[in-house]
């Protein structure tokens, strides 16, 4: 019901986002060492408990940041039986581990950049443990049948990115190329929302309004 580049969407979706990976940063790991499954976070009354901490008029500034992550590309396949593959690939911070597979020019990548080393949290490192981290093709389905292939590049980009392309694709029955195409926002690692060229100056001082430190 929101005019997708009007402020109240944008808004609504980056505070959405914040709330999101400060749950991530607190409780997201090796999916055998979480605490809680994974699905409890898409309880309706958990998504009901998140959106009521959202003020529509007042941004928030989260204490926590989320590191960023360049050197990734990401690839969509599809055929004309309907085959679809979702592919992502990234080494993470410029060389990635800076180790070479001999005889082979492969450079390896360091994800368990991602561990931490809090006590006690599920995402610490630790031996036969999968670290958190930003790599998510995407794919999407409806039912029981393959709908859509999709994904983008950027680190914690990745998931608000997906948030975009997705209103616009179901919410808003825009084409991928248009979803494409559009300006985006991204809550940047500082909280900051940064916010590509082409957005409505009018949306922009909205923004600014409520409190966002907007970027461009």
């Amino acid at each position: 019901r929101l005019p997708v580049d009007g402020a109240d969407a944008i808004h609504l979706q980056a505070e959405a986002f914040k709330i999101a990976w400060a749950e991530a940063a607190r409780h997201f790991a090796d999916p055998d060492h979480m605490r809680q499954p994974a699905a409890r976070f898409l309880e309706p009354a958990e998504l009901d408990a998140a959106a009521r901490r959202i003020d529509p008029r007042r941004a928030a500034h989260p204490t926590s940041v989320v590191p960023a992550s360049p050197d990734t590309v990401y690839l969509a396949a599809a055929d004309a039986e309907g085959r679809m593959v979702s592919f992502i690939q990234s080494n993470y911070l410029a060389f990635g581990s800076g180790i070479v597979v001999p005889g082979t020019g492969i450079h390896l990548q360091n994800r368990g950049r991602g561990f931490v080393l809090e006590p006690g949290h599920p995402n610490r490192v630790g031996p036969r443990k999968r670290p958190f981290h930003t790599i998510i093709p995407g794919f999407a389905t409806r039912g029981d049948a393959p709908l859509l292939a999709f994904g983008v590049m950027g680190g914690h980009m990745q998931a608000q990115g997906h948030v975009q392309m997705l209103v616009r694709m179901i919410d808003h029955a825009q084409n991928p190329q248009t979803a494409c195409d559009a300006p985006r926002w991204h809550v940047r690692e500082d909280g900051a929302l940064l916010l590509e060229p082409g957005h409505d100056p009018a949306v922009i001082d909205d923004l600014r309004g409520r409190g966002h430190e907007v970027v461009q």
